[in-house]
């Protein structure tokens, strides 16, 4: 509620005040998170904002580990070998939340089942939530909203015929993204542009190719959206 997030601001303010560092985690940009109040986010965004790429295999076997370790000092009998979770951490490559869930999961299956821990148990287990992970379709539609919510102008701003470069970019980068993520032809991706040719969109897409690879801060911007649009 509103109560909370100023009570929050207060914290962050005092904290701030008294020289001390603040580390907050969220799955989006400072920016992009709506339900907190402007002033909150401004406050947050004027700080340090360092992406958290992809866990490593080797950082999700260690976070799994140290979860079913602490599911095993209240459940002394339950066991799972390292090969085990090597292989479960291969199958749950997403983020710690999803590693937290196949760790419930193990154990629960093994408690009620009362089998012992196995590779063949163990993707039972977490089937469905390998399953779910899978990356949805993705519609230009939302690639043409993300973006032009991101870059601060309208979807109709994207479809017009406007060129001036705060409408151009974001407008290139949307088309590279409805070539990357989606099965459109690159006539269709035109037509969805405001009924452009298939050659501007070529354009759009090569010089965003180009521009991603000189631009690392670009680059990590495009990835972002991509995440963003497949989770």
């Amino acid at each position: 509620g509103r109560s909370i997030q100023q009570e929050f601001g207060h914290t962050i303010n005092a904290l701030i005040d008294a020289g001390k560092q603040i580390v907050v985690a969220a799955d989006r940009l400072p920016t992009d998170l709506e339900a907190l109040d402007e002033r909150i986010r401004s406050r947050l965004a004027g700080g340090l904002v360092v992406e958290i790429g992809e866990l490593d295999e080797a950082l999700r076997v260690k976070i799994l580990t140290t979860r079913l370790d602490g599911l095993k000092a209240a459940h002394p009998s339950f066991h799972v070998n390292p090969d085990v979770i090597a292989y479960v951490a291969k199958l749950v490559a997403t983020n710690g939340r999803d590693l937290d869930g196949a760790a419930n999961r193990i154990l629960a299956h093994a408690t009620l089942t009362g089998a012992s821990v196995t590779m063949e148990t163990a993707e039972a287990a977490i089937r469905d939530l390998v399953r779910t992970r899978e990356p949805r379709r993705v519609k230009i539609e939302d690639i043409q909203k993300l973006v032009a919510t991101r870059y601060n102008v309208s979807r109709a701003d994207i479809l017009s015929e406007r060129r001036t470069a705060a409408v151009v970019k974001p407008r290139q980068i949307a088309m590279y993204l409805a070539k990357a993520l989606t099965p459109r032809s690159l006539p269709e991706i035109g037509r969805r542009f405001g009924g452009r040719d298939h050659t501007t969109v070529l354009h759009a897409v090569r010089k965003i190719e180009k521009a991603i690879v000189e631009d690392r801060l670009l680059h990590d911007e495009v990835d972002l959206l991509k995440r963003m649009l497949q989770e």
